[in-house]
Order: structure tokens, then sequence, then C-alpha cells
């Protein structure tokens, strides 16, 4: 039987946890089609782990009416230490790039140099805001 992209064998009858198997049951699936196995080595890796380090960020949010032009921003700003994460608005894009604070620059002009690169895809600019992350890395 398939599972995730893998197969199940046949014999395989290791239990489930029984909280999980109740949860299964309650999502109305079987719990015989289910198995639980261990991560490979490093993917059970945080998903933020890539994203970000724990610290001060400044958020840079702009309004796009086409995709591509959103895409086109992104392609443009996003490098090492800026992501970015794009959402469906009703009348376009809205794009939200998450970048590190820099130690003595106010905000608004860190968030100048995004104003001018989104400036020729015809950004809406709907500001800044700072904000502090904690990435807890839990070792097992």
């Amino acid at each position: 039987m398939k599972l995730f992209g893998g197969e199940r064998s046949a014999t395989d009858t290791t239990l489930l946890d029984p909280k999980i198997a109740d949860a299964l049951r309650k999502a109305g699936k079987d719990p015989s089609k289910f198995t639980v196995v261990p991560f490979e080595p490093g993917e059970a890796e945080s998903p933020l782990q890539g994203l970000f380090s724990s610290g001060s960020r400044v958020e840079h949010t702009f309004f796009f009416s086409t995709l591509n032009s959103a895409l086109s921003a992104i392609e443009r700003l996003v490098e090492e230490e800026t992501a970015a994460r794009i959402t469906k608005d009703k009348d376009g894009w809205l794009v939200a790039f998450d970048s590190p604070d820099e130690t003595g620059v106010a905000g608004a002009a860190q968030h100048e140099r995004f104003v001018t690169a989104t400036a020729s895809f015809g950004a809406q600019d709907r500001g800044f805001a700072h904000l502090t992350m904690n990435v807890n890395r839990i070792k097992k």
C-alpha cells in the first residue's frame, strides 16, 4: 500500500500509538492503512531553520496588481538573509519581505530600499513592521 510516496510492506504489523490511531479514526481514516516511521537523518529539522535566525527583523509589505509583478519583485529582493511570503488578495497580491534588522539604521531607512526596488513593478507600499523572532531548536 502506498504511503506518502513509499510502500508499506504487507508484513508490517507495527501498531500505531493509540492516540494516533484515535485521531485517524476521528478523521474517518482506517488506522490499519497507516504506519509511522522514523525520520531520515536531517528530515526532522525545523521548517523555520532555513528561513530565519533568532533576533530582530523588519517586515516590508507591498501590494501588487498582478502575480507577474509580485514574483518579479520577489526575484529581485529575495537573497540569503531576506525571505518573502505571498498571499492572494481580492484585488491582487500581497508580498511581505522579511529581512534582518540593521543595527543603528532606522526602520524607515531600511524600508526605503524595498520601496525603491519594488516601485518599477507598480507596488503599493503597505508599510513595515519590526518583529522579534525566537527560533527554538529542540534536540531529541
